[in-house]
């Protein structure tokens, strides 16, 4: 008699609300019997590279930066070189059928997230943004022309577009072997109310923030700050500091702090000149958001500038509230660290990344060595917080959207 995980999965037919920007009703249908494959399948990463040489030919493309550096990921040369790193020395195949939430605030998040889950052999439905970017017009484009010669990839991929649904959440995750929430903690503990199969996996990436450290000395004497300007926008403004990834808090460290400072934030003004202005209601609540923490927290200063693209608030120190609290949209808390150390209390499970500058690799293994933090999945240098990877908020996806088969030895 064959387990019920066994027997393939009728979609219920109550969910015409569902729609489609890559695959059908069919397609969505016919998951349950696809095939899983093993990591890195040649006719996967032949398929990310047709996708990729199509991104980069495309002229609308070429204006968004965060899908230039997706195409870039998905080289076939890229995608190699990431195998490698892997290591692979077991057997593994895909769990069957990945179900993918993209945020809404992060425009290429989900193809980042359908990329993982093909590369780990597994079939994907990927609930789209609910907020309307011209990038993911942009990569889906790229992904149906990839499909055109590439038919074979169809049954592993469908596109969906819906709202906040319970009865189609319920039919998507029992349809699903693994499932990635990457809404945040509220939309986390809706799709937690849909059951999963006995032996799928939940994977959740909560709200988090991130943060930056700068050694004034190293910055001081940086030949190129005007690159050191533009690595801070793409970690922050590029994502209007919505992302996980963008810090929030800017800590120095070292001698010379003041001079660093300043010079740091005249470039950082001056290459913000080609960018656009944030909207009035962004400059309104930032506003607003200080006069409130001040209320509070009188030893908070305002740092003035004139320009509205970015909003300098001075800390003699920082705690976890006024960073799970912060608005977003250029406001930057600024701390003047005696010690690396002294960041510790902010490092907790809500802290995601540390972008670095002038920080070498032993230092920060000696900050995680002797403060053990629950907190802080990531230490990169400044301008790669958003470089995805297979590793990503503490959890390993090769290991996670895949199961190890044991064979026998050699003989």
């Amino acid at each position: 008699m064959p387990r019920s995980e066994d027997v393939a999965i009728p979609m219920p037919q109550n969910i015409d609300e569902l729609g489609y920007r890559i695959g059908d009703a069919e397609v969505l249908e016919g998951m349950n019997a696809v095939k899983p494959r093993v990591p890195f399948a040649t006719e996967v990463v032949d398929f990310l590279h047709c996708f990729s040489k199509i991104l980069l030919r495309d002229g609308q493309a070429r204006e968004h930066s965060d899908v230039i550096s997706l195409a870039f990921w998905c080289r076939k040369a890229a995608l190699e070189n990431m195998k490698q790193q892997q290591g692979l020395t077991s057997f593994l195949l895909g769990r069957g059928v990945a179900f993918h939430v993209a945020p809404s605030n992060v425009a290429v998040n989900f193809a980042y997230s359908l990329v993982a889950g093909l590369l780990t052999g597994n079939a994907n439905i990927v609930r789209l943004p609910s907020r309307p970017f011209i990038q993911v017009d942009i990569i889906c484009r790229a992904f149906a022309q990839a499909l055109q010669e590439h038919e074979a990839m169809r049954p592993y991929i469908c596109l969906v577009e819906y709202g906040h649904q319970p009865h189609i959440n319920n039919a998507l995750s029992a349809l699903s072997h693994a499932r990635l929430i990457w809404g945040g903690d509220k939309t986390i503990a809706l799709l937690r109310q849909s059951p999963l199969r006995p032996r799928a996996v939940d994977i959740a990436f909560a709200d988090r923030y991130s943060i930056a450290v700068i050694s004034a000395e190293h910055y001081l004497a940086a030949e190129n700050k005007v690159r050191v300007a533009e690595d801070f926008y793409n970690d922050t403004l590029l994502s209007d500091q919505q992302a996980c990834t963008a810090p929030k808090l800017v800590v120095w460290l070292g001698e010379g702090k003041a001079q660093a400072q300043r010079l740091f934030w005249q470039h950082f003004q001056d290459y913000l000149v080609a960018k656009k202005t944030p909207e009035a209601v962004t400059v309104v609540r930032n506003l607003a958001h200080f006069c409130e923490q001040v209320l509070s927290k009188p030893a908070l200063k305002y740092i003035p500038a004139s320009t509205s693209q970015f909003f300098r608030v001075n800390a003699p120190s920082v705690d976890v509230s006024m960073l799970e609290s912060h608005p977003g949209g250029g406001y930057f808390y600024e701390w003047l660290a005696e010690d690396i150390n002294d960041i510790a209390a902010v490092c907790g499970e809500k802290c995601q990344t540390m972008a670095t500058f002038g920080l070498s690799a032993r230092q920060a293994q000696d900050f995680i060595e002797h403060n053990r933090p629950c907190g802080v999945d990531r230490i990169v240098p400044l301008g790669q917080t958003m470089n995805f990877s297979l590793r990503w908020d503490g959890y390993d996806l090769l290991q996670t959207l895949t199961r190890t088969v044991t064979l026998p030895a050699n003989e």
